[in-house]
C-alpha cells in the first residue's frame, strides 16, 4: 500500500487538530525562524486574532480530550508529515483537496472500494499494484495496443460471456455517480470516434 495513503486520513485529522495555515503551507521561508523561546511564542499569540486566538483554544481543548494513545499516534503521524519531501506534501494535499470536492454518495463510493481493496490478500494487492504500475509505465503506443488486444479477445468471446462481462460492467457502473457515468460515457464516445476515423 502507497504510504501517502496510509497517512492521508491522519494528515486530515491533524489539520483538524493543528492550524489550517499551519497544515496547508510552504516550508519556513530563509531568515525566519520558528518560536524559539516562550517570548517569541507569546508575541506571536499576542499578534493573532481574537477568532485566530479562539481557534487556537478550541483545537487545544480537543487535543487535551483525547486519549493519550490518540495523542502519541497523531503526534508519530505528525512527525512523519514533517519528513516528508515537498513533492509528497503536495501530492498528499492535492489528494485531500480532490477528496474535499467530492459528494458524499462519491466518498462513500471511496470508502467502500477502500475497504474491498483492504481485504484482499496482501499478495494479490501487490500483484495488482505492480500490473498496475507496469501498465502506467508503458508508453502510449504499448498501452494502445493492449486495449486492441483486449478488443479482440471481446470479439472473440461467445455472446454469452460478452452479456456477462457486460453485466459485470455494468454493476460496476451502476455505482458511479450521474456525472461520473456522464463523463465515462463521453470518453468511450471519444475514443470509439478515434478508433473509427483512424480506420478511414
Amino acid at each position: 500500500m502507497n504510504p501517502l495513503m496510509k497517512l492521508l486520513p491522519w494528515v486530515v485529522l491533524s489539520v483538524l487538530l493543528l492550524s489550517p495555515a499551519a497544515a496547508r503551507s510552504q516550508p519556513i521561508p530563509p531568515g525566519v525562524v520558528p518560536a524559539q523561546s516562550e517570548q517569541e511564542a507569546l508575541d506571536r499569540w499576542q499578534k493573532l486574532t481574537p477568532e485566530q486566538k479562539q481557534e487556537m483554544r478550541e483545537r487545544y481543548q480537543r487535543w487535551k480530550s483525547l486519549p493519550p494513545e490518540e495523542k502519541a499516534d497523531i503526534q508519530k503521524r505528525f512527525d512523519k508529515w514533517q519528513r516528508l519531501s515537498p513533492e509528497e506534501k503536495a501530492t498528499v494535499r492535492k489528494n485531500y483537496d480532490r477528496w474535499q470536492d467530492l459528494s458524499p454518495d462519491q466518498r462513500e463510493r471511496l470508502r467502500q472500494r477502500w475497504q474491498q481493496w483492504r481485504e484482499l490478500p496482501p499478495e494479490r494487492r501487490e500483484a495488482l499494484k505492480k500490473r498496475f504500475e507496469r501498465f502506467r509505465d508503458l508508453p502510449p503506443e504499448e498501452r494502445r495496443a493492449l486495449r486492441e488486444q483486449f478488443k479482440e479477445k471481446f470479439q472473440k468471446l461467445s455472446p454469452e460471456e460478452k452479456q456477462q462481462l457486460r453485466e459485470k460492467f455494468r454493476e460496476r457502473g451502476d455505482r458511479l455517480a450521474p456525472d461520473e457515468k456522464k463523463a465515462m460515457r463521453q470518453q468511450f464516445r471519444d475514443k470509439s470516434n478515434r478508433s473509427n476515423g483512424d480506420k478511414d
